[in-house]
């Protein structure tokens, strides 16, 4: 199966979407297509892999590739849902200690935010990115008590409330309302101020806007605490390589 490549971008962040085979025949364009989204425009790179059937070393190191690309132009870049073939092939090779790898919530939220036809490049008809409606260049911080489609009802427990108000996130992500989102996670952490998947999805939300990275940075910090108190490898790796992508961002 030739490999079929659809490139969605918005607000500084592109997702590629991979499905076939990533083999020696294919890296060319795979190359092709993905390296000229590294530009000062695009802050993260997502390659959905969850289509992926088979990668073979040359594919391998197409990727590697275009990460040490995307590290020379400080934009982070993200595997996203690798098949299980694919994440034992990254195993195998020791390349998942140097690739972000996404998965579950965490991965569909980006995934299901960003693959709409009106982001789309080279789609008929599409609009150039310049022309595009564009974040304001300064905007508010959000605040938790600011979008009325918060409300919960008094009948919930704080349990119920936090599932809802969770939910309510990523549908604000899907649409591309990341203020909404960031509402949502706030009114989570009133609830419960060390639950670390609102911490790490609000600062996953932080990271949208370069002018709320110092909140994002923030958000990671206090995953990492929570984190190492709770022995929790997992969100301590995810929090440190954050950290490690907001500081390139500073300097």
């Amino acid at each position: 199966m030739a490999l079929d490549i659809k490139i969605y971008e918005a607000d500084g962040v592109a997702l590629v979407r991979l499905s076939g085979k990533v083999i020696l025949d294919e890296c060319d364009h795979l190359k092709s297509r993905i390296i000229p989204l590294v530009t000062p425009q695009i802050g993260q790179i997502n390659l959905d892999l969850s289509g992926v059937e088979f990668i073979d070393s040359a594919g391998l190191g197409a990727f590697v590739g275009i990460k040490v690309t995307s590290n020379k132009h400080r934009a982070r870049l993200a595997l996203l849902n690798p098949s299980k073939e694919v994440a034992n092939i990254l195993m195998v090779s020791k390349l998942d200690s140097i690739f972000d790898i996404l998965t579950g919530a965490e991965a569909q939220g980006i995934i299901e935010s960003l693959a709409q036809e009106k982001f789309e490049k080279d789609q008929p008809g599409a609009a150039p990115p310049s022309t595009r409606q564009q974040t304001p260049s300064v905007p508010s911080m959000p605040t938790a008590s600011a979008n009325p489609a918060l409300a919960t009802s008094a009948n919930q427990t704080p349990a119920e409330q936090i599932d809802s108000l969770c939910r309510q996130a990523v549908e604000f992500m899907k649409a591309g309302n990341y203020d909404g989102a960031a509402q949502a996670y706030q009114r989570v952490l009133q609830l419960n101020p060390n639950y670390v998947p609102a911490l790490n999805n609000l600062a996953i939300v932080y990271e949208k806007r370069p002018e709320w990275h110092e909140q994002a940075a923030e958000q990671w910090k206090r995953v990492l605490e929570i984190s190492t108190a709770n022995n929790d490898q997992k969100h301590i790796d995810r929090a440190k390589k954050h950290l490690d992508f907001l500081a390139s961002q500073k300097s």
